[in-house]
C-alpha cells in the first residue's frame, strides 16, 4: 500500500493476565514471554499502519525496568514511530498492573524494526508516517539516531 498521503500511526493496546505458565520459579514473567508479547503487539501495530504483511527484522534497546508478577495484568502499547521506504520501527511499552489496585507501572520498553512484504515475499513500500506532534518528531529523531549508531557499529 504505497500512498502519497501521510498516515497517522494509531497506538495498539493489548491486555492480558499473567498466568503461572508464563512465569519462572520466582513468580515473575519469563523475559522471553515478555518479548513474545511485545513482538506480537509490534506486528499488529505495523500491520494496521501499512496494511501489508510484516516480519520482524530486529529488536533494539529492550529495557526490563521492573519484574512483572504472576496474577498481574499487563497492557502493551505499541505504535509505529518511524517509517522508511520498506521498514517500520515500532515502540512497545509494557505496563504491569495489580488487578485489585489502582494504577499501573511501566515494566518494559523496546523498539521492534519490521519489514513490509509484498505478495511476492519481497520488501514492499510503506506509507509515509505523519508526524503530528513534537513527541512524534522526537521519536523519529531517536529511531534515526539508533539506526545510524547500528550502521556505524556494523562497519
Amino acid at each position: 500500500m504505497a500512498t502519497h498521503e501521510a498516515v497517522k500511526a494509531e497506538a495498539v493496546h493489548l491486555v492480558e493476565m499473567v498466568f503461572p505458565n508464563a512465569t519462572n520459579h520466582y513468580g515473575t514473567m519469563f523475559g522471553g514471554k515478555v518479548l513474545e508479547m511485545m513482538d506480537r503487539a509490534a506486528f499488529i501495530a505495523a500491520t494496521r499502519f501499512c496494511r501489508l504483511a510484516v516480519v520482524t527484522a530486529s529488536t533494539e534497546r529492550i529495557d526490563f525496568l521492573v519484574p512483572v508478577k504472576q496474577g498481574y495484568l499487563v497492557e502493551l502499547v505499541a505504535k509505529v514511530v518511524f517509517a522508511g521506504r520498506t521498514s517500520l520501527s515500532v515502540k512497545v511499552e509494557l505496563f504491569a498492573e495489580h488487578p485489585q489496585a489502582e494504577g499501573k507501572e511501566l515494566a518494559t520498553t523496546g523498539y521492534f524494526h519490521m519489514v513490509a512484504l509484498g505478495p511476492d515475499g519481497r520488501p514492499a513500500q510503506v506509507p509515509t508516517l505523519a508526524c503530528l506532534t513534537d513527541d512524534d518528531a522526537a521519536e523519529v529523531a531517536h529511531v534515526v539516531a539508533m539506526r545510524n549508531a547500528r550502521k556505524e557499529a556494523d562497519q
